[in-house]
């Protein structure tokens, strides 16, 4: 009986991983440079635009920092000509997706007929143990649970359990439940996608300020958010900037969180069925999100490692922190590896902010200026 040789085992690994790598990888590296040919002209006038509204939001912001501003808006068919270089732009944005929205009935009775596999949890007790704009999760989180949607949907429609960063959605699933021309446009620039699901009896702030290290994108689909967002550098100038579990936060405070809120430079941005928001990595943003039954997806694209590094608020060792993994995960890591990193990583950040609890909890009830009156 003959077998192969150590070498000649070793030699096939190298040459299988080297294939994986040329394949799946190298794109990724190459894709955003463009060497003989411009971009298209749509993607010029998207670009142009941005830069231009950058420039003028920055000057308002010097001379009147308490005023919040608007995001431009963008054509979803210039967005469609463009492509996927649409969301690898310098500024944020918003865009209207669709004019029609699906009532909370059909939603539902399509994710029921779906019955998919999803990742639900526990809903927090807002009223309890509320959010501030800048206390990131005062509420805290329990793990995880994979389970149907017909498993989950009591819960949900009670608004006990919630689907948050539910990363289990692939691009059959959203064709389900969105329009075919939007799913492919989405889809191509995205890496993955997360769905949201809640059902509050109340408004909430469902999430304090926090930003990640890659660009994203929200598609609301039911109800209504309202975001604001704070530019990276301003949340340096005005904040102290931290980071926890690859999550970049602000650092609690004991002030009036309203009235810093007020005279932080900022835009605020209402998205509701059939609207969308863009916005460019380590753009920190709050989330208001209102009653009854809310949808929302979010989508997030491949790093950009030195766009992500020249905008990050952090220190230069933190940012090595933030894009040696990110460098592991777009280019060297196969994909089911960072899925799996992927989906565990919130888990980890909750983890990290029930240590935090007690400590944040009691300087916030020991300080009732810093309550935000929702």
């Amino acid at each position: 009986m003959s077998s192969c040789p150590p070498n000649s085992i070793t030699i096939k690994t190298v040459l299988l991983l080297a294939g994986y790598f040329v394949t799946c990888k190298v794109p990724k590296i190459i894709g955003p440079v463009r060497i003989f040919s411009s971009e298209p002209g749509a993607c010029s006038v998207i670009r142009e635009t941005l830069l231009a509204t950058q420039k003028v939001a920055y000057w308002q912001q010097r001379n009147d920092p308490a005023t919040p501003l608007e995001l431009p808006k963008i054509p979803f068919n210039l967005i469609e000509d463009c492509g996927k270089e649409s969301f690898n732009m310098p500024f944020p944005y918003t865009f209207k997706w669709s004019e029609e929205s699906i009532s909370e009935e059909d939603l539902v009775l399509k994710f029921l007929a779906k019955n998919k596999t999803v990742s639900y949890r526990p809903a927090a007790d807002l009223r309890a143990n509320p959010n501030t704009p800048f206390s990131m999760m005062i509420a805290k989180l329990k793990k995880m649970h994979l389970g149907s949607f017909e498993e989950a949907w009591p819960c949900i429609s009670k608004g006990e359990c919630t689907l948050y960063f539910d990363n289990t959605w692939v691009k059959e699933d959203y064709e389900s439940i969105m329009p075919d021309n939007v799913v492919k446009t989405l889809i191509e620039g995205s890496s993955f996608g997360s769905m949201f699901m809640s059902s509050y009896k109340n408004d909430h702030i469902t999430a304090a300020a926090h930003s990640a290290p890659q660009k994203s994108l929200a598609t609301q689909i039911t109800k209504s958010k309202k975001w604001i967002f704070i530019d990276p550098m301003i949340a340096k100038e005005y904040h102290a900037v931290d980071e926890n579990e690859f999550v970049s936060v602000l650092h609690s405070m004991s002030q009036d969180h309203d009235k810093v809120l007020k005279s932080t430079p900022r835009y605020e941005v209402i998205t509701g069925p059939g609207d969308g928001v863009y916005f460019p990595e380590f753009w920190f943003h709050i989330v208001f999100t209102e009653s009854g039954l809310n949808t929302m997806t979010n989508w997030r694209m491949s790093a950009q490692l030195l766009e992500g590094f020249r905008r990050s608020p952090h220190t230069f060792r933190k940012k090595l922190k933030f894009m040696c993994p990110l460098f592991l995960k777009e280019y060297v890591l196969p994909d089911w590896i960072a899925r799996l990193v992927l989906a565990q990583g919130h888990d980890l950040f909750q983890k990290n902010v029930h240590k935090m609890f007690r400590f944040r909890k009691s300087l916030l009830d020991a300080n009732y200026g810093s309550r935000f009156k929702q």
